[in-house]
């Protein structure tokens, strides 16, 4: 009896150690499968092809072309306006409005890509991160727009200029699936009393 006793102890002891270097191959595995998707480097082809998406959507607005921003947007998009609205996000139809009323609004529209220094210009486009360490990656799923927009109130002639932030994503399409804006929206009430 005391041999078998021993013996399933002996046993259990075999497949619980088993168990385990499995358990650790496995997380070795996918360890490894993350790290050696972080060596191969970010995707700058994938960052590339979305900077030129907002770049033409930019392109678009000034140009006043409304349709051509449409084609750019998914139709599912969720959209954060500048002005504090208890963080509600609301969708195409309302970004799309919100767009047309720009362009009915002011004419000249211009983006300057960019952060202005005291002596020069400095990046437009930022995505990925380092830190912080929990969440640092190299894979450009957000963009963060840096700019100054500038135009003239339709009716005043009054010269208008926003710095400017936003943060997009994008779906499987290449279209802007997210977009949140960051600016005073007090210069342009200003130009409009």
């Amino acid at each position: 009896m005391k041999k078998l006793l021993l013996s399933m102890i002996v046993l259990a002891l075999i497949l619980f150690v088993s168990c385990k270097e499995s358990a650790g191959t496995e997380a070795e595995a996918e360890t490894t499968e993350t790290a050696e998707t972080e060596m191969a480097g970010p995707d700058y082809a994938d960052f590339d092809a979305k900077v030129s998406t907002i770049r033409a959507f930019f392109t678009a607005h000034e140009n006043e072309d409304l349709e051509a921003q449409a084609s750019m947007l998914a139709d599912t998009i969720t959209w954060s306006p500048p002005v504090f609205n208890d963080y509600a996000f609301l969708g195409k139809d309302e970004l799309l409005a919100t767009l047309k009323n720009y362009h009915d609004t002011y004419d000249d529209i211009k983006y300057t890509e960019g952060v202005v220094t005291q002596d020069s210009v400095v990046g437009g486009f930022y995505s990925g991160s380092h830190y912080p360490q929990a969440t640092a990656t190299n894979v450009a799923d957000v963009l963060r727009i840096y700019g100054t927009w500038t135009a003239k109130h339709s009716e005043s002639g009054e010269e208008i200029g926003v710095k400017f932030f936003s943060l997009a994503s994008f779906d499987a399409d290449g279209k802007i699936a997210t977009y949140s804006s960051y600016f005073d929206t007090s210069n342009l009430a200003r130009s409009e009393e």
